[in-house]
């Protein structure tokens, strides 16, 4: 392909659709392995201090509602980096977010690391809660907004399965790092402030989402990044594809939009289904390791229990690069969601360690499937202008749940033991997949103007859109 079959563009077609029709260049992979690596420190830093918990214990004598109130304190903090994280997005750009955000959870991470007791650590995870959750929130609407609709479902399989190596890898470095020491515990909390050369990197290497300044009228600068990235195809020798017909851009946003009928229903469904998504996966994940300490385990024996189940997150996001843009979306969460309930049953009853193994991996493959959908999916489904902010609101509702479960989980542990405490999971994650896959719109394959003009929820046309191809 020449540079000069590249021209002319019909004046009345809008960047979005240009952007829309490219191929993978060099300059997508770029962002792909930037965006996932990021994604793998924000986990990391999320993730932490579930599997330092028992060495924290031995060290400063905590009990276990000391631990829960800590596993809730980083979802407080989520919880507003959601709603504040989402909302600064859709008013400053996804790409200074994705920057100080990554700033700001790496300084907390050392406040962790060198926190002298139970209260500066509770206020240290909180403060990270709220840089992770920010800066995560804001990479995937980044992602979706900037990789063309035919691969959007593979690139954000890519982009989680680098994000979700953090699970193991977080208990790799736990298992390493904490037994060394009273307190060498510290070292892996230090680990996560890795997130300062990420936002260097995103700094130098990340454009502006081309959407986002569209919406907010820099079209001389969106155009700059598209014509370079249209130049790379060129120089790659990969064909465009077609060139889809106008969807008119819609004006700057408000929280207020979120309110419209048609977006409400999205806002609703989604919001629920994440909700009991984190729950669930929060309240068997992060309990594992303890959990087992107190059932008589070797804190050893527990953390490589934990690190092997930590892998099957990262064979979610590998099974999604394969299917996610030939399987509607929402009919992947509920079959996800089965898979995991089912497993979470046998796990809570199991009565040798070859089948609770077993089980706890179909389990966290369950999670991990549902997971790397829920978050391509969220963001797909509200308009550009808004969509900071509705992600912000489902991710900021969704966390309360991660609130709930780091006290309530350890009630119902107490109270009625691990087995009832899993089958309670197995039945919120069913109903999170039914919730998606009878309520949610079809996503997959279509554009995000397409999808955010569809008047009735659920009934997004399956009809193409009329395309124009450029002589």
């Amino acid at each position: 392909m020449s540079h000069s079959s590249l021209q002319p563009i019909p004046d009345d077609l809008r960047l979005s659709a240009r952007l829309d029709r490219l191929p993978l260049t060099r300059n997508h992979v770029l962002w792909l392995i930037v965006l996932g690596i990021a994604m793998l420190i924000e986990v990391f830093d999320n993730t932490v201090f579930a599997y330092v918990a028992p060495s924290i214990r031995a060290n400063w004598g905590m009990s276990i509602a000391e631990v829960g109130l800590i596993t809730s304190a980083v979802f407080v903090g989520m919880l507003i980096g959601a709603l504040v994280g989402g909302n600064l997005s859709d008013r400053f750009g996804r790409r200074p977010v994705l920057i100080w955000g990554s700033v700001f959870y790496s300084l907390m991470s050392l406040v962790c690391a060198f926190a002298p007791n139970f209260e500066v650590l509770a206020v240290g995870r909180v403060l990270t809660g709220v840089g992770v959750q920010a800066a995560t929130g804001v990479l995937l609407v980044y992602a979706g907004e900037m990789f063309p609709r035919f691969a959007r479902g593979r690139s954000l399989a890519v982009v989680t399965f680098l994000g979700f190596v953090g699970a193991p890898v977080t208990s790799l470095a736990a298992l390493a790092i904490a037994p060394t020491g009273v307190e060498a515990w510290r070292i892996v909390f230090g680990i996560g402030a890795a997130g300062l050369v990420i936002a260097i990197v995103a700094a130098i290497w990340l454009p502006e989402s081309v959407r986002w300044l569209l919406i907010n009228g820099k079209n001389s600068e969106a155009e700059r990044v598209v014509v370079g990235l249209e130049r790379s195809a060129a120089r790659s020798g990969k064909p465009l594809g077609p060139l889809e017909a106008d969807v008119p851009a819609p004006p700057r946003g408000s929280l207020r939009d979120l309110l419209r009928p048609d977006i409400l229903k999205r806002l609703i469904v989604t919001s629920v289904a994440f909700f009991l998504y984190i729950y669930c996966n929060y309240g068997f994940i992060s309990w594992v390791p303890t959990i087992l300490v107190d059932q008589g385990a070797a804190q050893a024996d527990a953390l490589r229990f934990a690190t092997v189940l930590s892998f099957s997150t990262v064979a979610g996001p590998l099974l999604m690069f394969f299917v996610a843009d030939k399987i509607e979306r929402k009919t992947t969460m509920l079959l996800a969601s089965l898979v995991g309930a089912g497993s979470l049953v046998v796990f809570a009853f199991a009565s040798d360690p070859t089948t609770s193994l077993v089980a706890g991996f179909g389990a966290q493959l369950g999670f991990s499937v549902m997971g790397v959908v829920l978050y391509t999916y969220v963001p797909e489904v509200f308009p550009t202008n808004v969509r900071g902010a509705g992600f912000g609101v489902v991710s900021g509702f969704a966390r309360i749940a991660g609130i709930i479960a780091g006290v309530s989980v350890a009630a119902i542990y107490t109270g009625f033991g691990y087995q009832i405490l899993y089958s309670v999971l197995a039945i919120g994650l069913l109903a999170a997949g039914i919730i998606a896959g009878v309520f949610g719109p079809k996503t997959t394959n279509r554009s995000l103007e397409a999808i955010s003009d569809a008047s009735v929820l659920g009934e997004v046309s399956t009809e193409r859109t009329p395309s124009v191809r450029v002589r």
